[in-house]
């Protein structure tokens, strides 16, 4: 406090210095016939040297108050500045003194005038301190004060009662002056303080939600890398010859390893969210074949639990719309799945249509209803809150049954609000419920199909899915290099692609498949993106700018990774690889991928 007050003392010395220097050219003018021109000069030489070390001595502390840490320095910068002050108004006071005139009333009225001017002057300008008001009014004004009583006329003593009380008043006026100042640097030091902590807490909340996105994105990394090896497996044993009751036991571990892959997934896309990372990715949607790919999924969990299952698609749908297709799925597949689960008996409805909103105009309507137990109405919003499980809110709720996270709808509703548009919810407790999510409905062309690939009609029924495991696998030809640091990995997907007839050679990291790339043709590279002495990245860039230099062929590299946060496909893109699929994968997936890319090297 005492710093700012002395930093604006410093501050306000230049103008009213100035303004004093100018004011003293009135006396030396009005007094050159009546007063030797050396006492004069001399006092307004003095006048100007005082300014001038005052003004000068405020540049030096502005220069320097940045430096100033000690107290004793800005104590020691105080003195200084009362010091300078009170000659500067003892140069003033001398005037009522020295430069009195017997007989000319006119000329000692004018300068009488100009010290109580000077003495406003600094009223204003040293407004935030009552002590430097009070050494300098009196300094200025005693001289005079006592000069007048010395006379001993009346004259001489209404005019020492006159600025006495004008003192006074002026002392007064600076007290109040002083305390509005010191209230106003209070309001502002407190107004600092304050940003000063919401700055810090914005900051501590920015670190600790990029330290939780970093946990939760390597807590990801890290389980997605041995589900990789249990669905993995699973899906090789279920290629195999098994009996009914080892094909049960393989359906509970691959059900199992998918609800932790989901929960995995619902843990990553809740740290999206609240990082506001959550990414969509708009384009061509096959609307009914996007619908059928859910509800053939999830219509057999409902016929297994006795439930009549039920999807009406509007014919009145453009058979193509812009929207994300994965991220329609996950909301659809969630809420149809949260219906499956709450409902006993009775029916699950999905409809999917359009309807005009006033305000956001034509909108895409995917509709689930349920006959379930239902939800009261004061809790329906709470069903969208993170880690609220729906069992808890319904009525009658027994001993929870039920598994998940409680995620589900909440990414659902930012889903549905990331791509345009909102996920409401209706219910009659006894009756069911109704979970509405819209979308901005865009129609566009189909787009271009792939070479050989044959235009199919939309689905617009719940038929039967093949099972996998019965599906017949692709009999490919060529050589592939996996490059993964991780055993199990490796098995998982060097046993994948040998069930097709490929022939795959292993590397460890980076290096040893640079190595790998120089000796040996490959007609397509699996690689990792995380590995020690190379990661996938740096091996990728190194092998492209070889083929470059050497005018070689491009051989098709696909990133094969456990991490699947935001950025994670785009770095592998601009590494110069040509796809990306994320472990765990379906070995549908990884046989689809490297059959395309293989194809596109037997062609090239």
């Amino acid at each position: 406090m005492k710093s700012e007050q002395l930093a604006a003392l410093f501050g306000r010395t230049f103008t009213p210095s100035l303004a004093g220097l100018l004011f003293s050219i009135i006396p030396v003018a009005l007094l050159w016939p009546h007063l030797p021109h050396a006492l004069l000069l001399g006092w307004l030489g003095i006048r100007g040297l005082i300014v001038a070390i005052r003004c000068l001595s405020a540049a030096r502390f502005q220069h320097q108050r940045q430096s100033l840490q000690d107290p004793a320095q800005t104590e020691s910068w105080q003195r200084r500045y009362y010091g300078l002050l009170a000659l500067d108004a003892l140069s003033w006071g001398a005037v009522g003194v020295g430069f009195h005139i017997e007989g000319l009333p006119e000329l000692n009225g004018i300068l009488l005038a100009t010290l109580v001017g000077v003495m406003a002057i600094g009223l204003f300008s040293l407004s935030n301190s009552f002590k430097a008001n009070l050494l300098f009014s009196s300094l200025t004004l005693a001289p005079l004060v006592l000069h007048q009583l010395s006379l001993g006329t009346q004259t001489g003593a209404l005019i020492s009662l006159g600025l006495m009380s004008f003192f006074a008043l002026a002392l007064s006026e600076a007290r109040k002056m002083e305390a509005r100042n010191t209230e106003l640097l209070r309001h502002r030091f407190a107004n600092a303080w304050v940003a000063e902590q919401r700055q810090l807490a914005l900051l501590s909340a920015e670190h600790s939600s990029t330290s939780k996105s970093r946990f939760v994105a390597v807590m990801s990394h890290e389980i997605r890398t041995p589900l990789n090896g249990i669905l993995g497996m699973t899906q090789l044993l279920e290629r195999s010859e098994l009996d009914l009751q080892q094909r049960e036991q393989i359906s509970i571990m691959r059900r199992s390893g998918q609800h932790l892959l989901a929960l995995v997934n619902d843990i990553l896309d809740l740290a999206r969210i609240e990082s506001g990372k959550l990414a969509v990715d708009t384009g061509p949607v096959n609307l009914g074949e996007t619908v059928n790919d859910v509800c053939q999924l999830l219509s057999q969990t409902a016929q297994d639990k006795g439930l009549d299952f039920e999807l009406i698609l509007s014919p009145a749908l453009p058979p193509y719309a812009l929207g994300d297709a994965s991220r329609i799925k996950q909301v659809l597949h969630n809420l149809i799945g949260n219906a499956i689960k709450f409902t006993d008996k009775g029916l699950i409805r999905v409809e999917v249509g359009s309807t005009l909103d006033m305000r956001a105009g034509k909108l895409l309507r995917f509709a689930v209803q349920d006959s379930g137990e239902g939800i009261p109405a004061d809790q329906l919003e709470r069903v969208f809150a993170p880690f609220e499980q729906a069992q808890d809110l319904r009525r009658n709720a027994g001993p929870r049954r039920q598994d998940g996270t409680g995620l589900g709808l909440t990414i659902s509703r930012e889903l549905a609000r990331a791509m345009g548009g909102d996920l409401r919810c209706s219910s009659v407790p006894g009756q069911g419920s109704l979970f509405e999510f819209t979308l901005p409905l865009q129609s566009c062309p189909q787009p271009a199909l792939a070479a050989g690939q044959a235009a199919a009609p939309p689905e617009t029924a719940v038929g039967d899915k093949p099972m996998r495991g019965t599906r017949q696998l692709p009999q490919l030809s060529g050589r592939v290099l996996l490059v993964d640091d991780s055993a199990v990995n490796v098995l998982v997907a060097s046993s994948m692609l040998q069930h097709c007839g490929l022939q795959v050679d292993q590397a460890e990291n980076g290096i040893e498949a640079l190595e790998r790339l120089e000796v040996q043709a490959y007609n397509l590279v699996l690689m990792d993106c995380q590995m020690p002495r190379m990661n996938g990245f740096e091996a990728t860039r190194r092998w492209r700018a070889h083929e470059r230099s050497h005018g070689l062929g491009h051989v098709p590299i696909v990133a094969l990774t456990a991490s699947a946060v935001n950025g994670d496909r785009e770095r592998c893109i601009q590494a110069g690889m040509d796809d990306y699929l994320v472990k765990p994968f379906e070995m549908d997936d990884l046989l689809a991928v490297v059959q395309g890319h293989i194809r596109l090297s037997e062609q090239g």
